[in-house]
């Protein structure tokens, strides 16, 4: 054996090349989905078939990379190898020269019946951006693979640092790149960016084939390969965690289980947190950062990885979550008890989101790095290295399907979350056993002992929390709905009180309320009862018009047209065709089948829909206009651009209110809409109320060009909480620039 005379890596060849260019591809491929969704939210508004079609166009040519990375390594000589993927890079590389990442006009939606929104992103997003993102996800099983072809170091970190470049394009890309580029700006930044990584990926392939080139001809006069293997060698752990030969059958199951199991359950807990437990803008990247740097954890060094600590604290987060309430009750009762508080000292817990949210967030963690940890466990040997990827791809893929595509239609709630913490629990038990079944010693029995009686707990709590219930205070929720935007449902409140009212809920957010009392349901409450900003606009454009064309972006349960007369027209533009159905219900709500005067509900983005009406002829003439979809965390930045405001503007009177409802619990809007109305030659009054028996509190801003309102009405902001007084320089908002950081409280 002469091993040292065949040639692993050329003098001046270092590991930073492959290092370099996979941590460029990784942090491009995570900067260029939140780019190019702000250029087509837009054109084609926030409806499901927009989100869907590119979630799925991300996922496929995701899998078709690794795909490629595997097919060409398996079946491609090393110089066909090299030519076909430079030939990739340079294609890649003209297509974002030509195009610069920005989407083609010609593929913008025009409004016509035949037009299929799914297709038309589909296109959209392959010809601005399909080539750059295939080349760029195939880079990083293919850089391991060729690593792992030029020199004596495991590729697998390689992984980790690719995940380490994914998260700090997450949270450099809202802190960051779009608080201070616009989308233009920042998709020649990604452009250039993509040229630097074609220089760097062809450097490292043009070298990778130099070594093999020079290895081939070694072993040609050695006779041997410091790969060589005895055909018959079966499957072993190596002291590096790598399991060489060919993967079992059970192997593969893994690759493809394990990775699913981790989407369902990081996809399950972000949506339970930021829809049903806290509405915090940018909250989703908490989760997403976790997930990344789970993969780090698990794959940078093996040490880092213990499974008995994940698997037991793991367990010990599920067995709280699963039974939160009477828990955090518990705990309440206890401190309050210990300091002795009662009345309005005591200390709730259960009012703590961040507490909760917090506990969701270290289970997720600890599941996270126990599933990606057994990934890295069973990792194979560098040949069978782009299988293992693809593998692991396609179980991303099929978790991403199950919880966005397939859940949605198949259950009324969240309900893959339990099920994924009881695949969890299960999940820890059976490593549990596995580790005393390696050795067995008084300490490990007791931890088996522990975390099963741990996962035995989490297990009846959920099952008995899925399980119907007859006489407990759920018996108020009487309709629960999920679709694509979320959970919805409708509540009984105080039931058998004078205040007894039906309450809608998207998530924990209440979005409309009405008395059940059918001498009271008349009156409108919430946001908009009576000394609210909405009620002051309205009827000041009554007092003016002997009839009156209103219009609300944002239906909830249609409480607005309570201030209805005989001769008003109300026109309704609401995105959630649930949310449609549940205002027109009659068991729960009156206000649209109760109103006075003629209603309308438009189903679809409103902006595009607004849109569409002014090129076919239909201008509404508003006398008044209100913007209601900026309550939650998921703000559509889309309908209070510059760009949107000149649409509402059309379809307003001269001396039309356009009236903006900014209320938000954690974001200040009114800097934005100051520089609207600025910009549109608007004046503007503010109306802030604090909180009634009838009345929520509330945040509004009517513009208006009327020299009479502006003259009669006055700012009424007397009550405004300090932290909306604070002076705040924010650029204006446009379908290029919109920045959600600069406004947070």
């Amino acid at each position: 054996m002469q091993q040292e005379n065949v040639p692993r890596a050329s003098v001046g060849f270092s590991p930073l090349a492959y290092a370099v260019t996979v941590f460029i591809s990784a942090f491009l491929l995570f900067q260029v989905q939140p780019l190019l969704s702000k250029f087509i939210l837009p054109w084609f508004g926030g409806t499901p078939a927009v989100w869907t079609s590119a979630m799925l166009f991300f996922q496929i040519v995701l899998f078709l990379g690794y795909l490629y990375a595997h097919l060409t390594s398996v079946h491609l000589a090393p110089r066909s190898r090299l030519y076909l993927h430079l030939g990739v890079l340079a294609v890649a590389l003209g297509s974002v020269a030509i195009n610069r990442l920005i989407p083609p006009t010609s593929l913008r939606p025009t409004g016509a019946d035949n037009e299929w929104p799914l297709l038309q992103v589909l296109m959209l997003l392959g010809a601005t951006v399909g080539l750059p993102y295939f080349a760029l996800s195939s880079t990083g099983p293919l850089l391991q693979k060729w690593f792992s072809e030029s020199f004596d170091k495991s590729p697998y970190r390689l992984f980790a640092l690719s995940n380490f470049g994914s998260l700090l394009a997450l949270v450099s890309y809202p802190f960051f790149f779009e608080a201070n580029w616009g989308i233009v700006s920042q998709a020649a930044m990604w452009s250039a960016g993509f040229a630097a990584f074609t220089l760097c990926c062809g450097y490292c392939a043009w070298q990778t084939y130099s070594l093999s080139s020079q290895r081939l001809s070694a072993v040609s006069i050695t006779g041997t390969s410091s790969h060589s293997k005895s055909p018959g060698s079966v499957s072993e752990v190596q002291p590096s965690g790598i399991i060489e030969g060919p993967p079992s059958l059970f192997q593969m199951v893994k690759w493809i289980v394990l990775p699913t199991l981790a989407c369902i359950v990081f996809l399950a807990v972000t949506n339970e947190v930021c829809q049903n437990i806290a509405t915090v803008p940018l909250l989703w990247i908490v989760p997403l950062a976790l997930y990344l740097l789970s993969f780090i954890v698990a794959f940078d060094q093996p040490k880092w990885y213990s499974r008995s600590l994940y698997t037991m604290v793991g367990l010990v987060f599920l067995f709280l979550l699963s039974n939160y309430r009477e828990f955090v009750y518990s705990a309440s009762d206890i401190i309050n008890g210990m300091l002795g508080r009662s009345g309005a000292n005591e200390i709730l817990l259960s009012k703590l989101w961040w507490l909760e949210a917090g506990i969701y967030f270290s289970a997720l963690f600890c599941m996270l790095v126990v599933c990606h940890g057994e990934l890295a466990k069973s990792k194979p040997g560098p040949g069978y290295l782009t299988r293992f990827y693809l593998t692991i791809s396609l179980g991303g893929a099929l978790g991403g399907i199950l919880v966005n595509l397939i859940a949605p239609y198949v259950f009324k709630t969240f309900f893959e979350l339990p099920l994924a913490f009881l695949c969890c629990a299960l999940l820890c038990v059976v490593i549990l056993y596995s580790i005393i079944a390696q050795k067995r010693s008084p300490m490990r029995l007791g931890l088996f002992g522990l975390g099963t009686l741990l996962a035995i707990g989490t297990c009846f709590f959920l099952i008995r929390d899925a399980l119907p219930e007859q006489d407990s205070e759920n018996d108020n929720v009487l309709h629960e709905a999920r679709n694509f935007y979320g959970v919805l449902s409708v509540d009984r409140l105080d039931r058998n009180t004078p205040e007894d009212v039906f309450a809608f809920y998207s998530g924990h957010i209440q979005h409309g309320r009405q008395y059940a009392d059918p001498m009271k349901r008349h009156l409108p409450l919430t946001y908009y009862g009576q000394g609210s900003g909405c009620e002051i606009g309205i009827r000041y454009v009554q007092q003016k018009h002997a009839q009156c064309h209103i219009g609300a972006i944002g239906l909830g349960v249609g409480t607005v047209a309570a201030y209805a007369r005989t001769e008003d027209r109300f026109r309704f533009y609401e995105i959630n065709p649930q949310v449609i159905e549940v205002a027109k219900n009659t068991q729960w709500f009156h206000y649209l089948s109760d109103c006075r005067g003629k209603v309308d509900t438009v189903l679809g983005d409103a902006r595009l829909q607004l849109e569409r009406e002014l090129k076919s002829g239909e201008n509404q003439q508003f006398d008044l206009l209100i913007l209601d979809a900026f309550s939650g965390d998921a703000v559509p930045t889309h309908l209070l651009t510059d760009e949107a405001i000149g649409i509402y503007s059309e379809h307003l009177k001269p001396d039309g209110l356009l009236v903006i409802h900014i209320t938000n619990t954690h974001l200040d809007l009114f800097p934005v809409t100051e520089q609207l109305a600025q910009k549109h030659g608007y004046g503007y009054r503010r109306m802030y109320r604090k909180e009634t028996d009838t009345l929520s509190r509330n945040y509004y801003i009517l513009l208006s060009k009327d020299p009479q309102f502006l003259e009669q009405v006055a700012d009424e902001i007397e009550d405004l909480p300090e932290y909306l007084k604070r002076p705040r320089s924010v650029p204006l908002w446009t379908d290029e620039y919109t920045n959600l950081t600069r406004l947070l409280r």
